[in-house]
């Protein structure tokens, strides 16, 4: 039976002369704390926003209410610091934080399997995957759990990790296998509900339209709570709310859980705005100075030097030619001694413009935070058209796949359907051969199929994530 009935604008709630009284009668029963895709721990938009040690001071605000806190995925990379820390940094103060349960991430594995294990097993907090499982167990990836009921201030709490199909993305490892989550999600949902499950909510790690396919084919699921997009987001399918709080700390989700009315469980959601205006808390700012000076130490050093504008910003890299993206690529042709190199755009990050001036090993680090290992592999002609065909398929919503090239040029439409989209390349001045085979340098993910890419000429090609 699906018990779950509201509407949601933002984070203005519908019927609002309805819950007023409500509110006014009765505290909630039950108080939800949510964020996803968090990559920094210190402020982001030039301090404006952000910040752990802010979000630090709203929990502890909140802390009579005795708040589950709940994150829906993406947080050991990327990021200039996670570059060095491996994502150790971010368990560490979502440990401080005192996160309860979290569903994994495309970004949980970028580092790989291994350090994935690693931070799950410093993890203070619980894991939760239903379906991301081990290959040959069959039994959740990395010791993670599938579902909990848990009694959180009284209330019979179902709690199920689901993600997307973002095997292409990341780098899980050949013994996590991926299982379709509206099947799981539906056994999870109807076990928990069985159990006595007074509320079932699922944090999820996919794209909107799948969390909407969620709701409308899993109907025990009183609450879907997000990542991977990320904007905040809202919506309602069939009486569902989906809602994702946004990246980087900028907000934080509240909702307030009212249960034994006509409605019940009822959610009123809020998002809580993590500026400038909120004060740290002492003891979190001062571990996040510490990482931020280790970081300082590691990276403070000039290595060169532009003397013009560096385009490293997401509009630019994901979608037309950046003087970054041919710098990264006519490096890493040059370093892995190929024909050709492709690189990602979505693997070019910092979304910013690198003006003339000294370059530190900081700002080299944090545009490209990816730990890839450049590959040369042989390819033919007609392998090499089909990955630029892949990198400009979905150009028009801004796909990490977009290719930074050297060696080589190439004129597309973006106007023809995909898969149809490149006129002309040429190779070294000369129309491509698709018969020859020829070498490309290229990202380790990447070489391996990561984004759809397929092998080319002996071509350099980074991974993009």
């Amino acid at each position: 039976m699906h018990r779950v009935r509201f509407t949601v604008l933002g984070s203005v709630l519908f019927f609002v002369a309805l819950l007023t009284p409500l509110a006014a009668a009765q505290g909630a029963d039950l108080l939800i704390l949510h964020f996803n895709d968090v990559y920094e721990i210190e402020p982001v938009d030039a301090g404006a926003r952000g910040g752990a040690a802010r979000v630090a001071t709203l929990i502890e605000e909140r802390q009579a209410a005795a708040p589950l806190i709940l994150v829906s995925g993406d947080t050991f990379s990327p990021s200039l610091m996670s570059s060095i820390f491996q994502g150790a940094q971010m368990v560490d103060v979502f440990n401080r934080l005192g996160l309860d349960y979290a569903v994994f991430g495309n970004h949980e594995f970028d580092f790989g399997p291994e350090v994935a294990l690693e931070r799950v097993g410093e993890s203070e907090f619980t894991w939760l995957a239903a379906n991301l499982v081990d290959r040959g167990s069959g039994r959740p990836y990395l010791g993670a759990g599938a579902h909990v009921l848990v009694e959180w201030n009284g209330v019979q709490v179902g709690i199920i990790g689901l993600i997307g199909d973002w095997f292409n993305l990341t780098s899980v490892g050949e013994e996590g296998e991926y299982v379709d989550f509206v099947t799981v999600g539906r056994a999870a949902a109807q076990e928990l509900e069985a159990q006595g499950a007074e509320l079932i909510v699922a944090i999820t790690h996919m794209f909107m339209e799948q969390d909407e396919q969620l709701a409308r084919e899993v109907p025990e699921i009183d609450l879907i709570l997000g990542g991977h997009d990320h904007e905040p987001m809202t919506a309602v399918v069939d009486g569902t709310l989906i809602w994702k709080t946004g990246s980087d700390f900028r907000t934080l989700g509240e909702l307030d859980v009212y249960l034994g009315n006509s409605f019940s469980p009822l959610v009123v959601p809020r998002f809580l705005q993590v500026g400038a205006d909120v004060p740290d808390e002492p003891a979190l700012a001062a571990v996040v100075a510490d990482y931020a000076a280790a970081l300082d130490e590691e990276l403070g050093a000039v290595i060169g030097e532009t003397t013009v504008p560096l385009d490293a910003t997401r509009a630019t890299v994901r979608g037309t030619e950046s003087n970054f993206g041919n710098l990264i690529a006519d490096a890493m042709r040059e370093y892995a001694g190929t024909d050709v190199a492709i690189a990602n755009g979505g693997g070019i990050r910092t979304d910013t413009v690198y003006e003339p001036g000294p370059l530190t090993r900081r700002d080299v680090q944090a545009v490209q935070p990816f730990g890839n290992v450049i590959m040369s592999v042989e390819v033919t002609g007609d392998q090499l058209l089909a990955a630029l065909e892949n990198g400009v398929g979905q150009v028009e919503v801004g796909a990490g796949a977009f290719p930074h090239v050297s060696g080589m040029t190439m004129i597309y439409d973006p106007t023809r359907p995909a898969g149809e989209r490149v006129l002309e390349v040429t190779v070294a001045g000369r129309p491509l051969d698709l018969a020859r085979v020829q070498s490309r340098g290229s990202f380790q993910r990447r070489a391996h199929g990561g984004d759809g890419q397929l092998g080319g000429r002996r071509l350099a090609q980074r991974a993009a994530r």
